[in-house]
């Protein structure tokens, strides 16, 4: 499974992100938080957050999930809070609820009211021990009951450091194939345990699992007193600094000193079995390990010890070990009886087990080991297993600290505090975010603080520039809604600024501190005078006579006329109405001038006719006659455009009129002459027009007169093998073509190429080609297989070859030849199992199996029979790729079951020859 991991300063912006419009935010508890109970069945939550919202007093209730707890009326947690944050304790009895906080601001509510869902008062565990307690696969199914809980997260480096602060946002259900941190896999039987005990106690349930597979007794000691610890498995190998016991550590200082704890339950006791350990070795390792994890807590957790020693149906139960349990429950204080598991699911081999574990539960042996855990956790255990009740988080003092800035201060005294900006100390001064305190008592004990939150200084937002002409405006808007003011003394949220001057605003949160916002400028620049025009001669005239005209001159003052002039005279020779406008050195532009007015009549003229081509010309061609320029035209075929499209013989002149409707004289006379086409010819196909590559139609043209092909060719028929549209037409004696006739469609399709068979994998072949078929007929000795992919399985030896095939369409199938003959031999010294490449220097290996398998189950062991990997495959039909980089170099054995069908082979990896 892989790690869950986001940074923690991350998470305090993500989680905190989705509540910004709420007014009460609430830093812990979080969802799924489970607080253990004490005898009187209640527990005490203390209730810490931010407000942003000047408030009197906040109040908290918890509201009962589904009837599973005692709901309470509203409580004052806290009178008049300071700094904008909260802390208050909310006791409650046992049960599964919905914690709800608001502000008051004396009898009137503040906003709405912010609700953490699931929140409980119930047990606590923590899980210790070997693989058994841990859990090895995750098939078991989640746990059914909602009050459920852990912490889904995983830390695959197993660094000795506290989690990142970030998990506080993964407490979860316990569910199939998730992670009970530190280290717990799955469910396991826990998911089971924690439905029976809430349906039985009517409280939630949150487990963390310090289980650490094939992990002897003496391993978690000699990691707790000396930080190294060997594998009793494998000479040599060491596990990681400080585990097993790291595990345990980090899960009662980081987690149960925040939540409080029930006991800690150990199963753990098959690997004494392997390295014969002796009843006293096993009893003084343990007990030094259950002294040392009430040292490190600093308080007396009670304990659950497992009585267990069964390791493999070979070696079976070991007396002294359960004798040594027995012994630490009898002998050392406040250690209760755990459940016997020897006596479960014997022989541990089972169907449809793996041959090589026969220490660990499966499914239904993990049903019957949470059953003996629920007895043994019976009411005697629960009448004298004294709970460890949570421990308050810190509350924190927050004070001015000026340039927009706070103090923030942890109350009480602690070994370390570490702030989520990575700066140690009690005290930090820091401006706008979030910032949060990780303490620790003296015994390494964590607790969080609240989250403080500090108000960004407002910022001030413009609509448009700050320097504008006279007459337009600019709109000053800051970000905040309330407890503001601005340098002129408004308090609105928005200013519109028409005046020169320099803007500020300021902001005063729930801290009763001030945050002041930068200075914006605003400078207005009044507008030029007005320009006047005047002509220097008359502003009505005949076309080609002109005018100036002029705008008063002001030194360094640009000008632009309507007209798109830049200069401050310009000549006209068009008629229009003419402004000017005078723009000044800001930038600043006048209004428009007067308007002048300026008239031009044009002059009729005698126009000219222009053809755009011969005047002789076949029917299927035109000429355009254009007449030069004018207002309106008149046309001797009527037409009334300035140029006309003829294809009619006949004699053609136009006249022209002006907008004093005068015309012009006739123009110069054009002489139209209009030749008829030829008919075209009519073609015919002797034979379908769609075939295969290699097969030919033949075409021929009808007509009095010689065909000229769209090919080129001018013969009456030609044979075609190509496709492509094919057409033809005639030429009279004028030189004038007929129409091109209706074109005939002919389509070649290509043939598949000529297949080459390969062996691509011990029972694999392929049929490859440049030009691939969409299906193919493969053939052994004489005999036509049924199937047609160009990849199939050879079930049989034999020469094989392949033809290749394309379906252009119901009717047409355009096929190639047979391929060469490939010789295959059956290798059936395998049992039908091939991996490849053995040794796998990448360790990526190919599988494949004579057989077609359903529903496989691969299992891969250490030469040890330690199992490593397991890969359910829903079928095994062909080649399959399977990436092993996990692995550490060398032998291991691969076992694959199905129905019928069981086979093992050894193989290498991440080494070579």
């Amino acid at each position: 499974m892989k790690s869950v991991f986001v940074s923690c300063w991350f998470f305090l912006m993500g989680f905190y992100s989705f509540q910004t419009s709420a007014q009460i935010q609430v830093s812990f508890p979080v969802s799924r938080a489970v607080f253990q109970r004490n005898t009187n069945n209640e527990a005490t939550i203390r209730v810490n957050g931010y407000f942003t919202t000047p408030v009197t007093r906040i109040d908290a209730r918890v509201q009962a999930r589904d009837g599973q707890g005692t709901s309470t009326d509203w409580v004052t947690i806290q009178n008049n809070p300071t700094g904008g944050n909260y802390a208050g304790d909310l006791t409650v009895k046992g049960g599964w609820y919905n914690l709800e906080v608001r502000g008051m601001n004396g009898d009137q509510q503040v906003g709405g009211s912010t609700i953490v869902e699931r929140v409980g008062a119930g047990e606590v565990f923590v899980i210790a021990g070997q693989s058994n307690g841990q859990g090895v696969y995750d098939d078991m199914p989640s746990a059914s009951d909602d009050r459920i809980n852990c912490v889904n997260y995983f830390d695959p480096s197993e660094s000795q450091n506290d989690p990142p602060m970030d998990v506080l946002n993964l407490f979860s259900h316990v569910n199939q194939g998730g992670r009970i941190t530190p280290r717990g896999v799955g469910s396991w039987c826990w998911g089971r345990v924690g439905d029976m005990l809430a349906q039985r106690l009517n409280v939630p349930i949150m487990f963390f699992n310090a289980g650490y597979i094939g992990t002897a007794v003496k391993n978690w000691r000699e990691s707790a007193e000396n930080g190294r610890t060997e594998s009793i498995y494998s000479q040599g190998l060491y596990y990681a600094d400080g585990q097993p016991y790291a595990n345990l550590r980090i899960a009662l200082q980081f987690y149960i000193n925040m939540l409080g704890v029930r006991a800690i339950l150990w199963q753990q006791g098959e690997a004494e079995n392997f390295d014969n350990t002796s009843q006293g070795s096993y009893y003084n390792h343990l007990q030094y390990v259950i002294n040392r994890s009430r040292q490190d807590a600093n308080k007396n957790i009670a304990w659950v010890v497992a009585r267990v020693s069964y390791s493999g149906d070979s070696r079976g139960a070991r007396p002294q070990i359960l004798a040594a349990q027995n012994q630490i429950i009898s002998s050392v204080s406040n250690v209760f009886p755990g459940p016997e598991t020897d006596n479960i699911q014997i022989p541990r081999q089972r169907p449809p087990r793996t041959i090589f574990d026969d220490v660990h539960f499966d499914v239904n042996g993990l049903y019957e080991v949470a059953n003996v855990w629920n007895n043994s956790l019976n009411d005697g255990f629960f009448a004298n297993a004294q709970p460890i009740s949570p421990t308050p988080a810190p509350t924190v003092t927050v004070s001015c600290a000026g340039t927009n800035q706070l103090s923030i201060a942890v109350n009480g005294s602690f070994s370390s505090v570490t702030w989520n900006t990575g700066e140690g100390g009690q005290r930090i001064t820091k401006g706008a975010g979030q910032y949060r305190a990780k303490v620790k008592d003296a015994a390494g004990n964590v607790l969080f603080s609240p989250v403080v939150r500090v108000a960004s200084a407002p910022s001030i937002q413009a609509s448009g520039p700050t320097t504008f002409c006279a007459g337009n405006s600019v709109t000053l808007r800051t970000d905040y809604d309330n407890n503001i003011q601005w340098n002129n003394n408004n308090t609105s949220q928005q200013l519109s600024v028409n005046s020169s001057g320099d803007y500020s605003v300021q902001y005063r949160d729930v801290s009763g501190c001030t945050f002041v916002s930068g200075t914006t400028s605003v400078r207005v620049n009044p507008l030029p005078a007005i320009p006047t025009v005047t002509a220097q001669q008359t502003t009505t005239f005949c076309q080609g006579g002109n005018t100036t005209l002029s705008a008063n001159e002001v030194a360094g003052y640009r000008y632009r006329w309507n007209s798109g002039q830049t200069d401050r005279n310009i000549t006209v020779q068009t008629a229009g109405a003419y402004t000017v406008t005078a723009t000044d050195q800001n930038g600043c532009t006048s209004p428009q001038s007067q308007s002048i007015a300026v008239v031009v009549n044009p002059l009729p003229a005698t126009p000219v006719i222009a053809a755009s081509g011969n005047t002789t010309f076949c029917a299927d061609q035109r000429v355009t006659l254009t007449s030069t320029e004018n207002t309106a035209y008149q046309w001797t075929n009527g037409a009334t455009s300035r140029a006309v499209t003829i294809n009619q013989s006949g004699v053609y002149t136009v006249r022209t009129q002006n907008q004093f409707s005068c015309f012009s004289a006739p123009s110069n006379a054009i002489t139209i002459r209009v030749n008829p086409l030829p008919n075209s010819p009519t073609l015919t196909a002797n034979g379908p027009t769609t075939f295969c590559d290699g097969n030919q139609v033949a075409l021929t043209a009808t007509s009095n007169l010689r065909p000229l092909w769209s090919t080129g060719d001018s013969v009456q028929t030609i044979q075609v093998r190509q496709s492509g549209s094919y057409s033809a037409r005639v030429r009279d004696n004028n030189g004038c073509f007929s129409p091109l006739a209706t074109a005939i469609a002919v389509d070649v399709k290509p043939l598949p190429s000529v297949p080459s068979v390969t062996q691509i994998g011990t029972y694999t072949l392929e049929a490859m080609g440049s030009l691939s078929g969409d299906f193919y007929r493969w053939y052994i000795n004489t005999d036509t297989l049924a199937v047609q992919t160009a990849i199939i399985k050879a079930g049989r030896s034999g020469s094989y070859a392949a033809q290749a095939f394309i379906r252009y369409s119901p009717t047409l199938t355009c096929f190639s030849d047979p391929s060469a003959r490939l010789n295959f031999v059956v290798d059936d010294s395998n049992q039908g199992l091939s991996i490849y490449p053995n040794p796998s220097p990448d360790k990526i290996i190919t599988l494949e199996t004579l057989n077609n398998l359903a529903n496989a189950t691969i299992r891969i062991f250490t030469v040890s029979g330690r199992e490593v990997e397991t890969i359910f495959l829903p079928s095994i039909e062909d080649r399959k790729s399977i990436d092993l980089q996990k692995l550490a170099p060398g032998m291991y054995i691969m076992q694959i079951n199905a129905i019928n069908y069981s086979a093992s082979r050894r193989f290498l990896v991440g080494m070579g020859n």
